[in-house]
């Protein structure tokens, strides 16, 4: 089959803009750091018992993984027999996310409460979030999904093991905006739309009617 000069034109100009500009597809490179509101979750009044919530600093990440959003312990000198109780008991785990390539960052929030009950012996407090454990976030040309539930209840007062909400956060690893074509990508894009004219009237010209002389 004979190709003519504005196929391969056209062929031409479509591999240049599709495949002339590089896509990004490293690993993208982050930061993150989790904030607790509040810091402390008191049990239902007479109750003296708490939850305990850590923070934590500013921490570096790769493509996606898995995060720890805080770790729990558990407070309390009540006996088995009157043990502290929590009732619907609020806190909320805000997530700083930054993409190092674009500077940008933003913030995620997940609340959620704490059910149950605590003594100086035991402990059993149930957690339940109250808003979506799915969230995106676009920064820059990067899009972080990031998905909270992994739910360890903290031990007795006293407990060297702590509980822990954890999260996984999956960032799109392929730029969402392909990068602008290289100069030279651009000149050969611009060489190729006079062939696809040229051939583009040498079509209408031949197939026009030809006008016969006077007689």
């Amino acid at each position: 089959m004979r190709r003519t000069p504005a196929t391969l034109g056209g062929a031409a100009l479509l591999w240049l803009l599709t495949f002339g500009g590089d896509v990004r597809a490293d690993l993208i490179q982050w930061s993150y750091n989790w904030s607790r509101s509040p810091s402390t979750v008191m049990a239902d009044s007479p109750g003296t018992g708490y939850i305990s919530l850590t923070d934590e600093t500013l921490q570096n990440a790769v493509g996606n993984t898995d995060i720890v959003a805080t770790n729990i312990q558990a407070h309390s000198t009540a006996t088995a027999n009157h043990p502290d109780h929590f009732t619907n008991a609020p806190y909320t785990l805000s997530l700083y996310l930054l993409d190092q390539q674009s500077g940008s960052s933003g913030t995620l929030s997940f609340a959620g409460l704490f059910n149950g009950t605590l003594s100086a012996l035991s402990s059993n407090i149930k957690n339940a979030f109250t808003g979506p454990v799915k969230q995106t976030l676009v920064l820059g040309s990067d899009k972080y999904t990031v998905t909270i539930g992994a739910y360890t209840p903290p031990g007795p007062t006293g407990s060297t093991t702590s509980g822990s909400i954890g999260a996984h956060a999956t960032v799109k690893v392929e730029s969402l905006i392909q990068d602008v074509p290289e100069p030279g990508t651009l000149t050969l894009a611009a060489l190729a739309l006079p062939l696809l004219g040229v051939a583009g009237w040498r079509r209408r010209f031949w197939r026009a009617p030809r006008r016969q002389p006077a007689v």
